[in-house]
């Protein structure tokens, strides 16, 4: 087998076993398929937090099939390759529950290939083989001794936030309505004022949902993946004057975007018990039952 980025397909699933994590697969029971151009074809089973591995001729039976080259294989899975593209270029094809897929980010720990130990040629002169440097990574909260205020207007909105109120304000020109609030109307360039209550229930307008997540510049943690990255239109609201937030976590597939005349999947906020005056104070959008 041919080796990419200095890994092996076979390298990915041969560690499978002992990069298993059970609790990432509690209650699942499924058959994935992997169809790799020029490798080969391999069946991952799971069942009661267990996993059986092995190289097929057949993939006949699996609920989720993915079809991709070597390189593309590896390259994701080693984190060199990103998924997205991959996958709206057409390098990297899901056939059956996709949603299924996404499942299997819980159930693995990355793959990590095994350092190259140092070697000599027999060819006098030649350079040993340098052995790849190891990343040391230290995860700390950068703590500035200096405090920044939000300004008036995002201030007001995030005390809002703390009454379970959600406020835009409004362009005096156009009427346009801005969430969250900004000192200037960003189309008419004019001071917008006016302040106007809306939601907290409205419609989904845009579901994105996230496989790789980027990490917090600050604390360098990821939010756990997949997630739904939402735009919410709420009620008293119109057009594009869409609010960003988070979907709950497992409804993220059971929702419907908004498309031409017909009406997003109706989501309701769900509110954190001790709110402090930040965008947090909401924890999440849910389905509206």
């Amino acid at each position: 087998m041919r080796e990419y980025f200095g890994v092996k397909v076979e390298d990915i699933f041969n560690t499978m076993p002992e990069r298993f994590r059970p609790e990432g697969a509690e209650g699942m029971t499924a058959s994935y398929g992997y169809s790799i151009q020029g490798e080969g074809k391999w069946r991952l089973a799971v069942k009661d937090g267990r996993i059986k591995i092995e190289k097929v001729d057949d993939l006949s039976g699996c609920g989720t099939i993915t079809i991709t080259d070597g390189e593309t294989f590896v390259g994701i899975n080693i984190g060199k390759v990103d998924a997205m593209k991959a996958f709206t270029s057409g390098k990297f094809k899901v056939e059956g529950d996709f949603g299924a897929l996404a499942k299997t980010a819980k159930m693995f720990r990355k793959y990590i290939a095994p350092k190259k130990e140092m070697s000599t040629d027999a060819t006098p002169g030649e350079k040993a083989q340098e052995p790849e440097q190891e990343l040391l990574v230290l995860r700390k909260t950068i703590s500035v001794n200096q405090r920044f205020a939000t300004g008036p207007v995002m201030g007001k909105f995030l005390k809002g936030l703390k009454e379970k109120k959600i406020l835009a304000n409004q362009c005096p020109r156009c009427a346009r309505l801005q969430l969250p609030p900004r000192e200037v109307c960003a189309e008419c360039r004019v001071r917008a004022t006016g302040w106007k209550e809306v939601g907290p229930k409205g419609n989904l307008a845009m579901n994105e949902i996230v496989y790789y997540a980027s990490p917090d510049p600050l604390t360098g943690e990821t939010r756990e993946t997949p997630y739904g990255s939402i735009r919410v239109l709420l009620d008293g609201c119109k057009g594009n004057e869409t609010f960003w937030h988070l979907l709950r976590p497992d409804q993220i597939f059971r929702v419907k975007e908004a498309w031409k005349e017909e009406k997003g999947t109706r989501l309701r906020p769900v509110w954190a018990e001790h709110r402090t005056g930040s965008i947090h104070d909401i924890k999440y959008f849910e389905i509206d039952e």
